[in-house]
């Protein structure tokens, strides 16, 4: 049960670092005009209404990444339950992006494809961390 617990807990900050990974190459892609620019949804709803593709898709990658990370983090550190700890992150990571989709206005194919991709990478995290010789 503790294992299940911190796997699950440095599952969420692995994935957490993903997904800010992301955003940092996004930015990269596509600068903000201003160091102030952030400050509001409105502003981030401007950025990405006019963000190129390139810096999207970093930010629909990074959201997948942070499944597949996040999850096998928390697959290998539980090991009895490692079904659990990883949906356990891949299922926040879903409500997180209909969050963010509902909350700024994005073009229609961010949140789409976000929220296809945390539970099955997720589940294939799940699958890779099961050692070989529990096959």
């Amino acid at each position: 049960m503790v294992r299940t617990a911190l796997g699950v807990a440095s599952g969420a900050i692995v994935a957490a670092l993903a997904v800010a990974g992301s955003g940092y190459a996004a930015l990269a892609l596509h600068p903000l005009p201003t160091a102030n620019a952030m400050r509001s949804l409105r502003a981030a709803a401007d950025w990405l209404g006019n963000a190129p593709p390139g810096a999207l898709a970093c930010i629909v990658a990074g959201v997948g990444l942070a499944a597949l990370l996040g999850a096998g983090c928390a697959a290998l550190v539980a090991r009895h339950h490692r079904g659990g700890a990883a949906l356990a992150i891949g299922a926040p990571i879903t409500a997180l992006v209909i969050v963010a989709a509902a909350l700024v206005p994005q073009p229609d194919w961010v949140p789409v494809t976000s929220m296809l991709l945390p539970i099955p990478l997720a589940l294939c995290a799940w699958r890779l961390a099961i050692p070989r010789a529990e096959l």
